[in-house]
């Protein structure tokens, strides 16, 4: 007879939630046309999600990869070591990523005026009310402030990390990153095949049947993942999938590139910085940092724009100018043809998109990966998803180009007028009728929405109208008293005063010595175990 204790375990059982997150496919067969980042992470994931399914990555060594810095969100550290498993340790070797807690923005208000966006929850609604500021909302904005980082050093010498606690991103050499990710595949048993595809062959239905390489391949599979970049080589090219332009949100469309060295001063965020014609980017990697003055060529020449950073900046020779489109195509999933990254459309450079739009469409993808290719609702269900969240991108990326008032060039006076910020206008007024918008979780892939994303959700959202001080009336005095405030100021400040800077983190290798890493990635109660595919 069942005991009382067995009867209870009965009751309360919850193998019912053991369903597989990614259920099996009957596609048997993918090519990925491209390898880089989104072509490698693509292959990575489905070889752990969909091992059912033969993977081959098509990628040509004569086609060069664009390898500029990389700033990265949030999701990227759980997706890469939680979701693929990829060694830490390894990783933090040989690609050598710098921690990112943030972006300091040089940025919003007129004069010597910058604000944080940390990636931490913090009394913003209260510094904004005693200070009219947020630089010093949480202990990660004032760690931004002083460029330092949440490892303390005790008095007795040893090191205490809150990294657990406080989530981070990777600033990241995309060369290293890729070489890394191209050795990580190849050692998953993942085919790699060097070959430049000049034809994509369509059958009668319009599907595509084949790829055609210049060395004499004929390549067919059930399904085809365009990685091409921003050639679109099958979605756009072969299929002539309609593009829609995000120019009445974005109009820049040039970045001017260069590196500087850092002096061994190896900043904890990405500054993006106000400039006349755009802003540029600054990028710390271990020994140097990365810049990118992304502009607009409807106001300003490559001539213009190589003077003015040279001017901010200070001279630099080798520069490189990239040019892209910001839109996206109105599916990511057409016929037998599944598109991801650049290849499907670019929002533009700034709060780090590239990486992150990836990241996102890829876990879309293996979650509602089809049973077949006629299983329609599935691949509604990925276009849908994967469109709304880069319809979300774009408003909120404009949102900091329309309220920006740093300076009053005619780029600048340009963005303030003419910037069309679709439905985020109604979360900035949502805002303004009760802030902050965290407090009720408004502002997300919908405005109503109280589904929190784990990135660029209300939260970041109440940061970019405090921030940019687009608050239209005075707030209502906080619960939480000023003695009470400037209390947990003084204690951020002095844990501060106590912690050390990424310089001082990687130069004495406390990472590996002090087993920092290692504690981190076996911590099972962490922010890096809250998200997966």
């Amino acid at each position: 007879m069942s005991t009382l204790s067995e009867h209870i375990d009965n009751a309360f059982d919850l193998s019912y939630l053991n369903f597989p997150k990614c259920p099996p496919t009957d596609i048997k067969t993918i090519g990925i046309l491209g390898g880089g980042t989104a072509g490698y992470l693509a292959a990575l994931a489905l070889k752990k999600y969909h091992p059912e399914v033969e993977v081959t990555v098509i990628e040509s060594s004569k086609i060069p990869v664009i390898g500029v810095g990389e700033s990265t969100t949030t999701e990227i550290v759980p997706f890469l070591h939680r979701g693929l498993e990829i060694d830490p340790a390894e990783f933090f070797r040989e690609v050598e990523p710098t921690l990112k807690f943030g972006i300091r923005f040089d940025w919003g208000c007129p004069g010597d005026y910058k604000f944080n966006f940390s990636f931490f929850a913090g009394h913003q609604y209260e510094s904004y009310y005693y200070e009219n500021d947020i630089k010093n909302s949480n202990w990660p904005s004032v760690l931004m402030n002083e460029n330092k980082i949440p490892v303390i050093r005790n008095k007795n010498g040893t090191l205490t990390s809150f990294l657990a606690s406080i989530p981070f991103s990777y600033h990241i050499d995309n060369k290293n990153l890729i070489r890394f990710l191209n050795k990580e595949v190849k050692s998953r048993g993942i085919d790699i095949l060097d070959a430049e595809v000049h034809e994509v062959k369509l059958d009668e239905r319009g599907y595509v049947a084949s790829l055609e390489s210049k060395e004499g391949h004929s390549l067919s599979y059930d399904l085809y993942i365009d990685c091409s970049g921003f050639r679109s080589k099958i979605l756009g090219q072969a299929l002539k999938t309609e593009f829609t332009p995000f120019t009445d949100t974005l109009v820049t469309d040039r970045a001017l590139t260069f590196d500087m060295p850092n002096k061994d001063v190896v900043d904890c965020y990405t500054s993006v910085i106000t400039m006349n014609n755009g802003w540029c980017w600054k990028i710390p990697m271990r020994t140097e940092d990365h810049y990118g003055y992304v502009f607009s060529s409807k106001f300003c020449d490559e001539e213009t724009a190589l003077a003015e950073a040279r001017a901010r900046f200070g001279h630099f020779e080798k520069y490189k100018m990239v040019e892209f489109r910001s839109g996206r195509h109105t599916q990511a999933w057409v016929k037998n043809v599944f598109s991801l990254g650049n290849s499907y459309g670019f929002i533009e450079p700034l709060e780090s998109t590239a990486i992150q739009t990836a990241v996102h469409s890829i876990n879309v993808l293996c979650r509602l990966m089809p049973k077949t290719l006629d299983d329609q609702i599935s691949i509604t269900g990925i276009n849908n998803e994967i469109a709304v969240t880069w319809d979300t991108f774009r408003w909120f990326v404009g949102m900091h180009y329309k309220f920006n008032k740093k300076l009053d060039t005619p780029f600048w006076k340009h963005c303030r007028e003419k910037t069309n910020i679709g439905h985020a206008q109604t979360i900035v007024n949502l805002f303004n009728q009760r802030p902050p918008l965290s407090a009720g979780n408004f502002g997300s892939n919908s405005q109503f929405t109280a589904t929190e994303a784990l990135v660029f959700n209300s939260y970041s959202y109440d940061t970019l109208i405090f921030g940019q001080k687009e608050v239209y009336k005075p707030l209502a005095a906080p619960e939480m008293s000023k003695e009470e405030y400037f209390g947990k100021l003084k204690s951020y400040q002095e844990l501060t005063s106590r912690s050390l800077s990424l310089f001082e983190l990687f130069k004495g290798d406390h990472l590996f010595e002090d087993e920092i890493l290692e504690q981190l990635f076996n911590d099972t109660d962490t922010w890096i175990m809250e998200a997966d595919v």
